[in-house]
């Protein structure tokens, strides 16, 4: 059992849900999606908030949601894509636990993008748009992430590096 938070980071696509998932089980404790408990606490999807209240208000509900998934003992969350592109989000959540970057190399990401509706700020962007943003969040992250793990082979290889860090070796 995990007594610690460990918080995972990434581009849209790169994983962090289902990795989430899986190390979560596989460590026996509590996994949280930010994005999931949005939708929840707030009863409406991500694509509704965007649409009916706009991006700055959808950022105010995801600084409210890190701020309370920081006051979590222990666990395994997963951020929305978006939500350490902004400092008072990975102030928040760096005092709150330890914090890994998923990259994925971007044509997988891009390739996975292309197929899914619920993602508003990729649904209208070209892919030199996605790639510019994708370069912008990376070096965000990177200054919040306590580690890298690449998340280009399968969950199941993903999982085990997180392990190995979480372990310390």
């Amino acid at each position: 059992m995990l007594n610690k938070k460990i918080i995972l980071c990434g581009f849209m696509a790169s994983g962090k849900t289902t990795v989430g998932r899986a190390l979560a089980k596989e460590i026996s404790t509590c996994y949280v999606d930010t994005d999931e408990l949005l939708i929840e606490t707030y009863e409406m999807d991500i694509p509704t908030m965007f649409t009916k209240y706009g991006e700055d208000y959808f950022r105010d509900l995801e600084h409210e949601t890190a701020k309370k998934v920081s006051e979590m003992p222990a666990g395994v969350i997963s951020t929305g894509g978006g939500m350490l592109s902004f400092d008072r989000n990975g102030e928040v959540l760096k005092k709150g636990g330890t914090i890994i970057c998923l990259v994925r190399d971007f044509d997988k990401i891009y390739e996975d993008l292309l197929s899914d509706t619920n993602r508003p700020l990729a649904r209208d962007k070209s892919k030199e748009e996605l790639k510019q943003m994708y370069d912008m969040r990376i070096s965000k992250y990177q200054k919040y992430a306590d580690h890298t793990v690449e998340n280009n082979g399968s969950i199941e290889d993903c999982v085990k590096k997180i392990i190995s860090i979480i372990d310390g070796n």
